[in-house]
């Protein structure tokens, strides 16, 4: 499969990149990014001006994104109407108007619109997922789950402190979480309330630093998710990531990044830490590839990503209204 990308400025990228150099059933064909530093690592690649005249040229059958939170509705668009997937990086969009516009988009031009929700192909994770599908929990009833990230002022890009080009700290980093919670207990988030806080960045211009978010789930479970710019700077890692998972017959405590680590414990035997599984990263451009080409249901579907977007992006507009409880509404595609 021919594969192009569009932007190298988001830190997942350079993961999609690697995963696609390394899928034999796919080829690089063209690279689009403005920014003459950010593509110095990528030279060996063919580069291209804009858009259509990589698409015209090098005629991509599988676009990898990495484009600011402002530029992504455009590309879905042309990507869609020229009949191209998308593996995107998250967050998906800016604004619930964006999400809206992509939604059409992508349906119109019935393309598969993927993300890479890398926990799912984390060892921890994947050990937390066996337990659940193995019955081991029972039936969940909560889910916690914290999304602590590394940034300074003077790090961080200069879009991060601007609400017209930023989609808010919530969506950028808890999007994983809310992935996970649809993962772990394959429900769908119906309705939620948040709060937001700056308790750091209160500095003009400021940056929204921590956000706490209450998800109710279709299948009655409860889920409770944090994003926040707060992880001190000597931490080992980006951030030290907890997930809690609370069921009928045991629970989960997960850590993640700065150390991995899962314990469990059920009504059945003394709490244990179970072996955990290889991580799934560099075959998830391969596996794409051969989900698409032989019709197949990708591992993070077109419906997940949306139905992710849509939920962060509520959270967020709960928070801007001061916690109101608001529905999430189901969504055709």
């Amino acid at each position: 499969m021919r594969i192009g990308i569009a932007g190298v400025h988001y830190g997942h990228i350079g993961g999609m990149i690697q995963s696609a150099m390394q899928a034999s059933n796919g080829e690089i064909v063209g690279l689009v990014e403005e920014d003459d530093a950010l593509c110095e690592r990528y030279s060996s690649i063919p580069r291209f001006a804009t858009l259509e005249e990589m698409i015209d040229r090098a005629r991509p059958e599988l676009i990898l994104e990495g484009l600011i939170h402002h530029e992504k509705t455009a590309l879905v668009e042309t990507c869609a109407d020229a009949g191209i997937h998308l593996l995107l990086d998250k967050p998906l969009c800016r604004t619930l108007d964006d999400w809206e516009r992509m939604r059409r988009a992508v349906a119109a031009g019935s393309i598969h619109a993927t993300m890479w929700f890398t926990s799912r192909s984390y060892p921890p994770f994947i050990a937390l997922r066996q337990a659940v599908l193995d019955g081991e929990l029972g039936t969940i009833a909560s889910l916690v789950s914290t999304h602590p990230h590394k940034i300074t002022r003077a790090t961080a890009p200069v879009w991060y402190f601007d609400p017209e080009r930023y989609t808010g700290a919530f969506h950028d980093l808890a999007c994983h979480g809310v992935d996970q919670v649809r993962w772990l207990t394959g429900a769908e988030c119906v309705g939620v309330h948040a709060l937001a806080t700056c308790r750091r960045f209160t500095d003009e211009p400021r940056l929204e630093d921590h956000v706490q978010a209450s998800f109710e789930l279709s299948d009655g479970s409860l889920a409770t998710l944090t994003a926040d710019w707060l992880t001190p700077q000597a931490s080992p890692s980006f951030g030290d990531t907890r997930c809690i998972v609370m069921g009928t017959a045991g629970s989960a405590h997960l850590r993640a990044y700065a150390d991995d680590h899962l314990l469990i414990a059920t009504n059945d035997r003394d709490p244990y830490t179970p072996d955990l599984p290889e991580g799934r990263s560099g075959e998830f451009v391969a596996e794409l590839i051969d989900a698409i080409e032989g019709g197949d249901e990708l591992f993070i579907s077109t419906r997940s990503v949306f139905a992710t977007a849509q939920a962060c992006l509520l959270a967020q507009e709960s928070a801007r209204q001061g916690g109101a409880f608001l529905p999430i509404p189901s969504f055709t595609l």
